[in-house]
């Protein structure tokens, strides 16, 4: 206490001391003034920093976007868009295996994104995850480069993505969702994607599935982004007999690891099936 006496009434000496020199207080406005001045810099490099690296995010998720276009238009004799999201989910529903491999791959990624900040984690998981696979850095393709089977394949949907009807705005992916709802509410209600390892290793019930998929209100798809699924048609797959949504082996709702990394370990393990993606871990 007597030490904290001290050292406060030394602080209060040069506080008395600069109220009663009128010379020092200019000098100090003045200071705080340069101080201000010379910060500047340094504060608008952070915020451009910032906006770079959340514009390199929305630069190379768009590089593998899956158009929403005409999502609205729905032909004649038709239930769904003419949209290329429209196209790839039907596909799917229709168990179209052959033309999916050739048109998006045997394995693939399908990345629910907005076009703002919150994929900058997804990105740096991404953008890593490639370059380590196109690099054949060991610990991702493994000793032999065997590991990770295929080629990076990456599809993205922005779900605000937007166009105007009548001077009214409407949500483009609002539109897919409404008119594929069979499907999703499948994904929600099939036990399969609970049961797969990396589902239960989180302790995922259905019940996240329909929160994610499935809603009362038709209006808006509820899902949370950035959201993550995996699909493999390939012959490896341990899932492949128990699918009940082609191809669809996992979705993740959140891309774990505190680094950029740590998130491609995460997607280097869902797509080989690995780690917490091919047993229970303790």
């Amino acid at each position: 206490m007597v030490v904290l006496r001290a050292i406060g009434g030394f602080f209060a000496r040069i506080g008395r001391w600069i109220k009663e020199t009128a010379w020092i207080q200019p000098l100090l406005i003045v200071g705080a003034i340069f101080a201000v001045i010379f910060s500047i810099p340094h504060i608008i490099k952070g915020v451009s920093s910032w906006f770079d690296e959340s514009d390199s995010a929305n630069k190379f998720l768009t590089r593998y976007r899956l158009d929403l276009k005409d999502a609205n238009v729905v032909p004649d004799g038709k239930y769904v868009g003419k949209s290329k999201v429209d196209e790839f989910l039907t596909y799917v529903e229709d168990g179209e295996t052959e033309k999916i491999k050739t048109t998006y791959g045997e394995r693939f990624f399908v990345a629910f994104v907005k076009d703002d900040s919150s994929s900058k984690d997804l990105y740096g998981g991404l953008k890593t995850f490639k370059d380590k696979w196109a690099a054949k850095d060991q610990e991702f393709v493994g000793i032999n480069k065997d590991l990770l089977k295929g080629d990076f394949r990456l599809h993205t949907i922005y779900v605000d993505s937007t166009t105007t009807v009548d001077g009214e705005e409407i949500n483009l992916f609002d539109e897919v969702w409404t008119n594929h709802y069979t499907l999703f509410e499948t994904m929600a209600t099939s036990n399969y994607l609970e049961t797969t390892y990396y589902a239960m290793n989180h302790s995922y019930k259905v019940s996240d599935y329909e929160k994610a998929f499935t809603s009362t209100n038709l209006d808006a798809c509820p899902m949370n982004t950035p959201l993550v699924m995996f699909f493999d048609f390939s012959e490896d797959n341990p899932l492949k007999d128990n699918q009940k949504v082609s191809g669809l082996s996992d979705v993740i709702f959140t891309l774990e690891g505190s680094s950029d990394l740590e998130r491609a370990r995460t997607l280097k393990n869902c797509w080989s099936h690995t780690d917490k993606f091919g047993k229970l871990m303790k």
